[in-house]
């Protein structure tokens, strides 16, 4: 990767005002840097389902790409601030595990607690509820800038992990989901890679059961049907078409799902 890291994506559950003011204040430090908003509405609070938007997303910026990622329930407390370093991207945010399964898979090369001492913050002391502004978007802009990724702070090897949960033996998957939609499909932590499901799958759930046909496209089927579908992002989603998988089984993101393949 060159010196000249000039893309910087934003991943949060902030909404507005939140995010303007961080890019006020990287473009303060850089103005010619490039920013790209994927989500400013990620759930409240919602770490798995931002894990999940930076991992479905990162891999479709340049290399050099700077990611920030903060769903933060944390900020303010002991939690560290960190920055890592990837084969091919750089990700900044709250050490909570929203970083992580992006970052593996693109394979973690070196991980840093960043050092406020380094950056050039917009406030004389950080605030204990928005570091967003006053850490992450300052350290982000930084290395957009062209300081060295060793600059940013000392070298860590301890971090807070996350993995989705999936369990397959045979034909029996337990997984959860990890992404709700805005038209209410349940991306669960499997995908192909995992199992193949050709026909479809028996679903247990809150005690009733359903049968899933696995389908290439929505419309492969009738209006309001129930399926089982590979999404975009590699997992597999249980949807309805032109309905709400959410609503119909009043599932959220964590529900357990029991499928047998059939």
């Amino acid at each position: 990767m060159g010196e000249l890291k000039m893309l910087i994506t934003l991943t949060t559950d902030f909404g507005s005002p939140y995010v303007g003011i961080m890019k006020g204040v990287i473009k303060s430090i850089f103005k010619d840097v490039e920013i790209i908003e994927i989500s400013s509405d990620v759930p409240p609070f919602d770490i798995k389902s931002g894990a999940f938007v930076l991992y479905s997303s990162y891999k479709f910026f340049p290399k050099g790409t700077i990611h920030i990622a903060i769903v933060d329930p944390g900020v303010g407390s002991e939690r560290k601030a960190i920055a890592i370093r990837t084969r091919n991207f750089y990700f900044i945010g709250p050490d909570n595990g929203i970083l992580i399964p992006a970052a593996k898979e693109d394979g973690i090369m070196e991980i840093r607690e960043i050092n406020i001492d380094r950056i050039p913050m917009p406030v004389e002391k950080p605030s204990s509820t928005f570091h967003g502004r006053d850490i992450f978007a300052p350290a982000a802009a930084c290395l957009a800038k062209g300081i060295k990724f060793e600059e940013i702070g000392n070298i860590i090897d301890k971090y807070k992990n996350l993995e989705f949960f999936k369990i397959i033996n045979g034909n029996i998957i337990e997984c959860e989901v990890i992404f709700i939609d805005r038209f209410g499909n349940l991306i669960l932590s499997i995908g192909e890679k995992d199992i193949f499901i050709e026909r479809g799958v028996e679903l247990e759930f809150q005690g009733s059961k359903y049968y899933l046909k696995n389908v290439r496209t929505y419309y492969d089927v009738n209006r309001g049907e129930l399926i089982i579908v590979k999404g975009s992002s590699g997992f597999y989603e249980i949807s309805i078409r032109e309905g709400s998988a959410k609503d119909l089984l009043n599932a959220y993101v964590g529900s357990r799902i029991r499928m047998r393949v059939i």
